[in-house]
C-alpha cells in the first residue's frame, strides 16, 4: 500500500532528479540529418581530440589542461540545453550600433555572413547557427542590461564577441555567477584569461601583454644599444591595458627606457597636444596605444612634425582602409608605421590566401555589405572560431550542450585561413588561456597621398605560445 507520505517523497525525488538532469544531463536533441562541412577548408572541422572530453560523471565536465566544470554550482533552474534544439543553436552578442563607436558594430555583420555561409554548407553537424545582436552604444551599463535580458529569456546557448574592455569587465561577475557563456570577448584584456576563477568567460585575439611584449622584443632588436620610448595612449581601459602590458615587458627587457607618457581623453578632438609634448622628449621610439580616428590623427601629426621617431602602433591601428587611407586626404602617407600582425585582412595586398579572400568578398558583397570594411573582416575571424568551438562541442561526450560549449572554448586548436604563417589559435584549459601569442612586426610602406600602401615584414615571427599561461601566472610576471 502506497501512503500519501511516500507518494509525496517519490514525487519530490523525481522532481529533484528531473532538475538535475536538466542542469547536468547530456544533449536532449539530435539533428535530423548530420551536416558535412565542405572539404575545401572554408569551414573548420572538429578537433580529433574533442571526443575525449565533455561529460564525465554527475554534474562534472572535463577538458584538457586540467580544466573541470562543475554544473552543481549553477543556479537551480539552469538548463544545459537552453538555446539548443535539433535544428538550431541560438547565440547572442552586444555591440555598439549607434553612438560614437557604432562603426565597430559591423563586426556582427561579418559574424552573421560567415555563419550564413556555414549554415548553407551543413551547419554545425546539421544544426543552423543564429546570433541575435543587441545595440549597447558602447555603454557598459547598457551592455549589462542587454545580457541580463538575454539570459532571463532562456532563449540562448551562449554569448560570443561582446565588444569592449569596460563592457566585458562589467559582465564577468554576472556571467560567472549565473553560468552564462561569455566567450571570445571582443577585448584583449588579460583578465579574461582566468579559467580557474571565471570559467564562463574567455578572451580572444592577441592579448595586450603578448602584443606589447612583441613590441619590446622588436625594439630591443632594432636598438641593441638601448632606446628611449615615449607613449601616447587613449584614456580608457584599452589604452591603460596596453601601457600596463608594455611597462611589464620593459621591466624584463634591458636597454629600453620610457621617458614620456601622454594620455588623450576619449572625447578629445585630436591628439596634437599629446604629440607635441611627446616630441619634446626627443624619444627614439613612440608607442601609440590608440584606436579609431586617434590612430590616424597621431600618425599624421607625427608625420607633419619635425620629430622623426620609430613609430610603433597598436593592433587597432593596423587596418589599411580605416587608419591609413584617410591620411591621403591630408597629403600624408603613414609610411614607416610599425604594427604587429598575426592575421591578414582579406583585402590586404600581401594576403597570400586569395581563395578564401575571394569567398569572403563574394559572400559579403552578396549580403549587401562592404568587403573593404575592416570590422566586417574581423567578424569573419571571430566567426571561424565560434564555429570551431561549436563543432568541437558537438562531438564531445554528452553531445552539444552549453557545458560542452564551455569545454570547447577552453580547448580548441585551429588555424583561420588568413593567419600569418606560423600563428595558430590554441587554448588548453587552465594551462594556456591565451589563444594567440605570436605575431610579426610589419612596416607600412609604399603609400602616396593618392594611393594606399601595404605592409612588409620588419623581422621574423615572434612566438611566445604557451608562455603566459593564464591571468594568475601573468600577474606574477
Amino acid at each position: 500500500m502506497v501512503t500519501v507520505a511516500s507518494a509525496v517523497a517519490c514525487s519530490h525525488e523525481e522532481a529533484k532528479q528531473a532538475a538535475e538532469e536538466q542542469k547536468c544531463g547530456p544533449s536532449t536533441s539530435e539533428p535530423a540529418q548530420a551536416g558535412n562541412p565542405p572539404s575545401d577548408g572554408t569551414v573548420p572541422t572538429p578537433n580529433p581530440d574533442a571526443k575525449n572530453w565533455g561529460l564525465s560523471e554527475g554534474c562534472v565536465y572535463t577538458g584538457p589542461g586540467d580544466f573541470e566544470l562543475d554544473l552543481s554550482d549553477c543556479p537551480s533552474s539552469w538548463d544545459n540545453n537552453a538555446g539548443i534544439t535539433a535544428e538550431e543553436i541560438r547565440l547572442f552578442t552586444s555591440m555598439p550600433h549607434s553612438g560614437a563607436l557604432a562603426a565597430y558594430g559591423a563586426i556582427s555583420g561579418g559574424i552573421k555572413t560567415y555563419l550564413d555561409y556555414v549554415n548553407e554548407n551543413g551547419g554545425i553537424q546539421g544544426r543552423k547557427v543564429t546570433i541575435d545582436v543587441k545595440d549597447d552604444q558602447y555603454q557598459p551599463d547598457q551592455t549589462r542590461k542587454n545580457v541580463e535580458e538575454a539570459v532571463q529569456s532562456g532563449d540562448y546557448a551562449a554569448s560570443y564577441a561582446v565588444l569592449g574592455s569596460p563592457n566585458n569587465l562589467n559582465l564577468v561577475d554576472y556571467t560567472n555567477k549565473n553560468c552564462v557563456g561569455h566567450y571570445m570577448v571582443a577585448a584583449s584584456d588579460n583578465e579574461f584569461g582566468d579559467p580557474t576563477n571565471n570559467p564562463w568567460t574567455t578572451g580572444f585575439g592577441l592579448d595586450y601583454y603578448n602584443e606589447s611584449g612583441i613590441w619590446a622584443s622588436w625594439i630591443k632588436e632594432r636598438f641593441p644599444q638601448g632606446a628611449k620610448v615615449a607613449t601616447i595612449s587613449i584614456g580608457n581601459a584599452l589604452g591603460q591595458a596596453y601601457i600596463n602590458g608594455f611597462k611589464r615587458a620593459v621591466e624584463h627587457t634591458d636597454g629600453i627606457e620610457i621617458v614620456d607618457e601622454q594620455t588623450n581623453d576619449v572625447t578629445a578632438p585630436n591628439v596634437d597636444n599629446e604629440v607635441t609634448s611627446a616630441a619634446a622628449s626627443k624619444a627614439d621610439v613612440v608607442v601609440l596605444a590608440e584606436a579609431g580616428t586617434f590612430c590616424t590623427q597621431a600618425i599624421g601629426a607625427i608625420e607633419k612634425s619635425s620629430w622623426d621617431p620609430v613609430v610603433v602602433a597598436a593592433q587597432p591601428c593596423a587596418q589599411i582602409q580605416t587608419t591609413y587611407a584617410p591620411l591621403g586626404e591630408q597629403g600624408l602617407t603613414g609610411n614607416g608605421t610599425n604594427v604587429v600582425r598575426y592575421y591578414y585582412a582579406p583585402t590586404d595586398p600581401d594576403n597570400p590566401h586569395q581563395d578564401f579572400a575571394k569567398l569572403y568578398t563574394d559572400t559579403v558583397s552578396a549580403a549587401g555589405l562592404d568587403p573593404n570594411n575592416a570590422q566586417i573582416a574581423n567578424g569573419w575571424f571571430w566567426a571561424w572560431y565560434i564555429v570551431q568551438s561549436l563543432q568541437d562541442a558537438s562531438t564531445m561526450k554528452g553531445g552539444l550542450t552549453r557545458a560542452n560549449i564551455n569545454i570547447a572554448v577552453h580547448s580548441y586548436e585551429s588555424t583561420y585561413p588568413l593567419m600569418v604563417d606560423g600563428v595558430v589559435g590554441k587554448v588548453s584549459g587552465t594551462e594556456d588561456a591565451y589563444p594567440f601569442e605570436a605575431g610579426g612586426m610589419y612596416t607600412y610602406t609604399g603609400a602616396t597621398p593618392q594611393k594606399t600602401g601595404g605592409f612588409e615584414p620588419a623581422g621574423p615571427l615572434i612566438d611566445n605560445s604557451g608562455e603566459l599561461g593564464n591571468w594568475e601566472k601573468a600577474q606574477n610576471g
